[in-house]
């Protein structure tokens, strides 16, 4: 039990921003080819924290996530509406936060610096600015005016611009063409700028400390 998380962490989140990348590609070419995405998304979330829970407490309610969010897209087919689309971001939004606090958790408590590790922290860096991205959809579904900059050109598309918000305010390098104008999602928005800042210099000292423990222990 104790022996999976590593290496298959480090193989699951790398394919989860990978999926990422394609849903703005599909999104432009078709849009149910972009919602298509979520299945893969929300499986590789799912098998991420059971490679990061060996006690299994955080991957059985990931588990029922999950099960709502089926039982969500149901709904979504037969009676569409705004509420039932936020709610399908907001639970995809808790499956990734969960998977960033255990892969946090995991990757600040190892021993040695490993391509693995190296892996994770890049892995986790990305899918904080992606589980900003999905809140921030969420939000904007329900209220569309809590963004400025956004092209209504459909769902897919909406989400392809939030989330690549999200990571350029999450590295500081956001280039001003989307803007948040409700409180909360500036808020939010300064939130994610700070945490990506803290994860950065936390990060840096903890692999330059690992590197000079086993340069020291050679």
């Amino acid at each position: 039990m104790h022996g999976r998380p590593e290496r298959v962490h480090s193989v699951l989140l790398p394919a989860f921003v990978a999926l990422l990348v394609a849903q703005p590609v599909l999104a432009a070419v078709s849009e149910v080819g972009a919602e298509v995405l979520g299945v893969p998304l929300i499986a590789s979330l799912v098998a991420s924290l059971w490679s990061l829970d060996p006690g299994g407490r955080w991957f059985r309610a990931a588990l029922g996530v999950a099960v709502a969010l089926v039982a969500i897209v149901v709904v979504h087919v037969l009676a569409p509406g705004p509420m039932v689309h936020a709610s399908m971001f907001a639970g995809v939004t808790v499956l990734s936060s969960m998977n960033v606090v255990l892969g946090v958790r995991w990757l600040f408590a190892s021993a040695r610096i490993t391509v693995e590790t190296l892996l994770s922290a890049v892995s986790v860096y990305l899918l904080i600015g992606t589980t900003f991205g999905l809140l921030y959809v969420a939000i904007y579904t329900l209220v569309p005016d809590a963004y400025h900059g956004v092209s209504p050109a459909g769902h897919p598309a909406e989400t392809a611009e939030l989330i690549y918000f999200s990571i350029g305010v999450l590295s500081t390098s956001a280039l001003g063409d989307i803007l948040p104008t409700h409180p909360l999602t500036r808020v939010l928005t300064n939130v994610e700028s700070v945490t990506g800042q803290l994860y950065m210099a936390v990060l840096v000292a903890i692999l330059i400390t690992g590197y000079a423990s086993g340069a020291g222990g050679e």
